[in-house]
């Protein structure tokens, strides 16, 4: 078993290294400071990400777009690890996934999924190169990636792009080893609001249906949040809170651009909501929020009736190693472990 557990390591050791060069290659400048900063806006799907890239959008040294999906559509290597849900099981499922970790291994790109990666990018209108040779090559793919990005925000004379995609975070190990000047932020906010958030977004549109489980909810919430204290000492990662940034946007936002280097702009807050529009697409309704004014939401009282609020406290709490359950009255202790036993539902 121990033997086993080191062969895995030493795998993905080699798999990280080998992205890492990779990446390294794509983004070497061919005029070095151009770009003088390459900003990723990771966390929790339903945790604010938005929020926060729709007011660095509005600053007006920086540049994103609409959510690129870049690495997990090219190389769908660290999906699995998002959620237990995620993980494959079936034979089948399994099989792809080893394929996958395979192409990772040797810093090789499928041309099916690097098609559809550029296909999607292309949709984004973004000015997209993608190469026409040595499609196999992750270097070659991440090198035209990088690039777009750099001139799409230098088509606007801005030193600065931020790329959002929640599910980056999964891929830090090995986007930090090849970009040198990236920034990582993570932007966490508290469990029982994401698990409220989640489970609304599954309840009124389509694409979120897995996630009217609220075991799937609390699940993928803890993932994150695991994941990104992974980070928490590391001098090129900033944590921001959610709760922060909704209660004190300008001293939050004042310490996040501080840490990107950049200079206070006071017209962002008048700017954002007009430009976040173009960071939604036409198939995310579910973003319509960030075209409010900054406030706090209660999606978890809001949503949850309150014997679901009671299952999600409860099992936020054992995930996180609080022993608030062990501590209450005998009778409150009960009622929820009997309502643990099925997950309560609207």
């Amino acid at each position: 078993m121990g033997g086993g557990v080191r062969v895995v390591s030493a795998r993905r050791a080699q798999q990280h290294a080998r992205l890492a060069d990779a990446l390294r290659e794509a983004v070497s400048p061919t005029h070095p400071g151009h770009v003088r900063r390459r900003v990723f806006v990771v966390g929790c799907p339903r945790s604010g990400t938005t929020l926060l890239q729709s007011l660095l959008h509005a600053h007006r040294q920086i540049r994103s777009q609409p959510e690129t999906h870049f690495l997990p559509m090219l190389l769908g290597s660290e999906e699995h690890r998002r959620c237990d849900a995620d993980r494959p099981r079936a034979p089948v499922a399994r099989l792809r996934r080893w394929r996958r970790d395979v192409f990772a291994r040797w810093s090789l790109v499928d041309p099916r999924r690097a098609a559809r990666a550029w296909s999607f990018l292309r949709d984004l209108a973004l000015p997209v190169h993608a190469p026409d040779r040595d499609r196999w090559s992750l270097a070659t793919q991440l090198q035209a990636f990088v690039r777009t990005l750099d001139a799409h925000a230098l088509a606007l004379h801005k030193p600065i792009w931020v790329e959002k995609t929640p599910d980056h975070l999964f891929y830090i190990d090995h986007l930090r080893a090849g970009v040198p000047d990236a920034r990582f932020i993570h932007v966490q906010r508290e469990g029982t609001q994401v698990v409220g958030s989640l489970y609304r977004a599954a309840r009124d549109h389509p694409g979120w249906r897995p996630f009217l489980s609220l075991d799937k909810c609390v699940d993928r919430w803890d993932t994150a949040r695991r994941e990104s204290e992974r980070w928490r000492d590391d001098p090129r990662h900033l944590h921001v809170s959610y709760e922060a940034l909704v209660r004190a946007p300008r001293d939050t936002m004042g310490r996040v651009l501080a840490f990107l280097g950049c200079e206070a702009d006071d017209m962002l807050w008048s700017r954002y909501r007009s430009l976040a529009g173009g960071l939604i697409r036409a198939d995310e309704p579910w973003k319509a929020g960030n075209l409010e004014p900054v406030q706090a939401r209660d999606a978890f009282g809001d949503v949850l009736d309150a014997a679901q609020r009671r299952w999600v406290e409860a099992a936020l709490a054992s995930r996180t190693g609080m022993h608030a359950v062990a501590h209450m009255p005998a009778s409150r202790a009960t009622a929820l472990t009997q309502a643990g036993i099925r997950v309560p539902h609207a």
